[in-house]
């Protein structure tokens, strides 16, 4: 490998030599005639060696010493254009710009035809933002190769880097005269008179283009957007219409034309145009997705116009072979409308063609819960949900607000325990899944949990009155903690001093702590708005105690 290395080197070196010492280019030499044999002094040996030797500390990557090296050179032979461009080579790679610019510099003034030398010269006055010095740099570099169209893309570059446009333009119309009109050409123009706010000559551009290539849709499509852009609708429409007359099978033509349409205030040949479009086979599910989320307002598509929008949605569905999105996007549409069980017969359909996105299984759930006797499809549709994606909350909270309605309290306390391992993102049911542990760990006699429910709940919604009532309540049936649940109750019939479910409460705390005569007023108000069983009975218990 050191071998192979070296050789490498000596190879490099032996190209780079030529280069040194300002020697001229040596006189063409006949094929038929045997080269002279070139005398080597020994002082330019020993300059090779050191270039060599440089070479050979930069390709090992030890920089330092090869700046070193190349310093050394270039004192010793000053017209050494090689080493002048290896050191800036390096220089530039640390971006030490200003020792860069002047190595690039001395290379070209020693070789002012080398493109290489230019190039790099080019690449350090870019680093420094050198914009008038990289404009004369580029220029040689065409004026050197003519043919080489990147130069000149890169000349128009520097000039729109000077805030020259119209130089930029001149270089890109000097290319065009040399190779014809092209479409990379063009675009640029037209974005660099965009720019400019000269749309007029942007729209030229893309004219000339459909003129070079008249049977290229893309140009016609290209030019009537320009048109668009710049609201003159007629040109635009002329456009539209050599495009139809050419491709009447284009389902495009139509969505294009209904663009017009709306834009025009044609609202009705717009609906027209996308009918048209919906019923071309060519049209695929994913455009007309597209189309539909994005050519009418919310407005228009519940409103004005939602007859045509609703039929569209039909028809894509009737054609689409694999309708998981587009039913997803239906569902959404009559979840918003609040038709809440059709919604759910295409979530449904959805699911059973794409389960993997959990945003349609919560908005099937979501709906379920809306619609009356759906418990079992709940049950089931929450018991995957909460399989296939196990840190989402709603398919738990909905399994234990099922179990919670069905008595099977333990198994609702379970669920809501799974909800509160995987924590609440953004608070989402954290409120409502308290609520629901308090009462379902009281019926299922786990009164801890309880207790424990009814407080969190409170610190995050302190001032709840019924939540306030039912702790307090459950408190006194338990005989505990009494004038806890006093001073929540109190609060209750503050808030809502007619309320006989408050009223009850609080009397009931009262009788339990012996304050009965204080009791009996607040007894005898509850009975008065609601002569229900327990109120009746518990003011019968409070005035046996009074007597």
């Amino acid at each position: 490998m050191r071998i192979l290395r070296n050789t490498y080197i000596i190879l490099l070196a032996t190209f780079l030599l030529a280069a040194c010492s300002g020697s001229k280019p040596a006189p063409k030499v006949s094929p038929y005639e045997r080269p002279p044999i070139r005398e080597v002094t020994e002082s330019q040996l020993a300059l090779d060696g050191m270039l060599i030797d440089a070479i050979a500390l930069q390709e090992s990557g030890r920089i330092d010493q090869a700046l070193e090296a190349y310093a050394k050179l270039t004192a010793k032979d000053p017209a050494c254009a090689a080493a002048w461009y290896e050191m800036g080579q390096l220089l530039i790679q640390r971006r030490w710009t200003d020792s860069a610019l002047a190595c690039a510099t001395r290379a070209v003034e020693l070789q002012p035809d080398n493109t290489w030398y230019l190039l790099a010269l080019a690449q350090v006055q870019s680093q420094r933002s050198d914009k008038r010095a990289l404009i004369r740099t580029w220029e040689r570099l065409v004026a050197l190769k003519p043919d080489v169209l990147e130069y000149h893309y890169e000349l128009s570059n520097a000039h729109i880097a000077n805030g020259d446009l119209a130089a930029a333009v001149e270089v890109l119309n000097r290319v065009e005269r040399k190779i014809g009109v092209t479409e990379p050409i063009s675009l640029q123009k037209q974005r660099l008179w965009q720019a400019a706010g000269k749309d007029d000559k942007a729209a030229r551009e893309i004219e000339r283009l459909a003129e070079s290539l008249p049977g290229d849709r893309r140009y016609n499509a290209m030019l009537a957007e320009t048109y668009m852009k710049q609201r003159r609708y007629d040109k635009a429409k002329q456009c539209y219409d050599r495009i139809l007359k050419a491709n009447p099978d284009d389902p495009y033509i139509h969505i294009q034309l209904a663009e017009y349409y709306k834009a025009t205030a044609q609202p009705d040949r717009a609906d027209q145009e996308l009918l048209l479009a919906f019923r071309n086979k060519q049209l695929d599910t994913k455009t007309k997705l597209q189309l539909l989320s994005g050519f009418y307002s919310q407005e228009e598509f519940f409103g004005s116009r939602s007859e045509t929008a609703f039929r569209l949605v039909d028809m894509a569905m009737a054609d689409c072979q694999d309708s998981s999105e587009l039913a997803a996007y239906y569902g959404n549409i009559l979840m918003a409308q609040k038709k809440y069980a059709e919604a759910a017969r295409l979530f449904e359909m959805a699911l059973g063609r794409d389960s993997s996105d959990y945003a349609v299984w919560e908005r099937l759930l979501i709906c379920l819960s809306e619609v009356p006797g759906s418990d079992l499809k709940i049950n089931d549709y929450a018991r995957r949900a909460a399989m296939f994606f196990p840190m989402h909350t709603l398919p738990h909270f909905l399994l234990a607000s099922v179990a919670y309605e069905q008595e099977r309290y333990g198994e609702a306390v379970e669920r809501l325990d799974d909800i509160l391992r995987w924590g609440f993102s953004k608070g989402y049911l954290e409120l409502e899944t308290h609520a629901l542990m308090a009462e379902a760990a009281y019926r299922d006699g786990q009164y801890d949990k309880c207790w424990r429910a009814f407080d969190r709940y409170l610190a995050l919604r302190p001032d709840d009155v019924l939540m306030l009532n039912n702790y307090a309540y459950y408190l006194a049936e338990q005989g505990l903690q009494l004038e806890k649940a006093l001073r929540m109750s109190q609060r209750t019939i503050e808030a809502e001093p007619d309320n006989s479910y408050y009223l009850d409460t609080y009397a009931w705390i009262l009788h339990l702590l012996g304050r009965d005569r204080e009791a009996l007023p607040y007894i005898q108000r509850a009975v008065k708005n609601d002569p229900s069983e327990t109120n009746q009975l518990h003011l019968k218990a409070i005035q046996e105690k009074l007597q």
